[in-house]
């Protein structure tokens, strides 16, 4: 039996359109061809249409699917196996939003208004998922926010309140209040993220990327940058114990101007780390030269200013504190890059 193309795509959801350039991209070729040039799909090909959708539910790109399916030894059993462990995983962050909008639900009931921790906790939960996090992930994040999130919520909402007067005045964030509600944000956050710095930076990428966490929150964009470039005076102050004058007029002139690149390229080397992508492989050597060139920049292109500032990163605790590089992330760097010295830093 063999269907016509508009068959097929009537009974799979799919478009003529996107099967058809299936075909052109020799991902989904149709087995036979009528005599009017119609493409005729068989059992076989039906087969690896579903291999197919079934990796799009993982996110793979075509490319990356069609080198699965021409190489994959394991066959349709494990993309099944595979798409049983994705649901898996969508059941029970379904089950904990359903538990918590529960929980929501009867403060409503009892007239009473949920806290703003009750509603960002439910908001992350919708737009986050395994977006951000793994499972164990979330976990350790709602187990420190049902620890503190009572006391923790004033707070917030103070730091909130001041931040928007410091940017509505105009002060700058290099100023004392700025970089002491900087830290204070910081240390928030890491609370809330256990001290992970790998949590921490994860945060700060769904707080980045959701435009309907800023409305909840009333940080967007702008107030989460304003935040980490006073953290980054804050961190060069510490600097100064570490190097000379001369040192520090350089590192004034171009320390802080890389702030907001290193966020997104901490991000992408944790993710590679995560994914236990080998340090000499082409993508964690194109991340290296990233992290080696914007480590030489914030020095003003001086490579030994760069030296000491590594160094002084390895050795002062104090720099590494929110900066989302933990030891583990900067032995994995190290070895991308191959630097007898340890890694650059932020």
């Amino acid at each position: 039996m063999f269907l016509r193309i508009g068959e097929l795509a009537r009974r799979t959801g799919l478009t003529v359109r996107a099967l058809r350039h299936y075909d052109d991209i020799a991902l989904l070729v149709p087995s036979e061809r009528s005599s009017g040039g119609y493409r005729l799909y068989g059992r076989k090909d039906v087969a690896r249409l579903y291999r197919i959708q079934a990796l799009r539910r993982l996110d793979l790109s075509l490319a990356d699917i069609q080198g699965l399916l021409d190489n994959a030894a394991g066959g349709i059993s494990e993309v099944v196996a595979q798409q049983v462990a994705q649901l898996d995983r969508e059941i029970l962050q379904a089950s904990a939003l359903r538990t918590h909008l529960l929980a929501v639900q009867g403060q409503l009931q009892a007239s009473e208004e949920p806290g703003m921790d009750d509603w960002l906790l439910a908001l992350e939960s919708m737009v986050a998922g395994s977006k951000y996090f793994s499972d164990d992930e979330q976990r350790t994040l709602k187990a420190q926010r049902d620890g503190f999130a009572g006391a923790m919520a004033p707070e917030r909402a103070e730091l909130s309140a001041w931040l928007h007067r410091l940017v509505a005045a105009g002060v700058s964030p290099e100023s004392p209040q700025a970089q002491t509600l900087a830290q204070r944000w910081i240390e928030l956050l890491l609370e809330e993220a256990g001290g992970d710095e790998g949590l921490l930076i994860k945060l700060y990428t769904m707080h980045w990327n959701e435009p309907s966490l800023h409305a909840l929150t009333g940080v967007d964009r702008a107030g989460i940058r304003y935040i980490s470039h006073a953290m980054a005076f804050a961190r060069l102050q510490l600097y100064a114990t570490h190097c000379s004058a001369d040192e520090m007029v350089t590192l004034r002139q171009h320390y802080v101007a890389q702030t907001d690149a290193w966020p997104p390229l901490i991000a992408e080397v944790r993710q590679q780390m995560l994914a236990g992508a080998p340090t000499d492989g082409a993508a964690m050597r194109a991340l290296a030269r990233r992290w080696q060139e914007l480590s030489l920049a914030k020095a003003g292109g001086d490579a030994a200013l760069d030296a000491k500032l590594q160094r002084a990163f390895h050795h002062d605790a104090a720099l590494r504190v929110g900066s989302g590089i933990d030891e583990t992330l900067a032995a994995y760097v190290g070895q991308a890059i191959a630097h007898p010295n340890g890694t650059s830093t932020p």
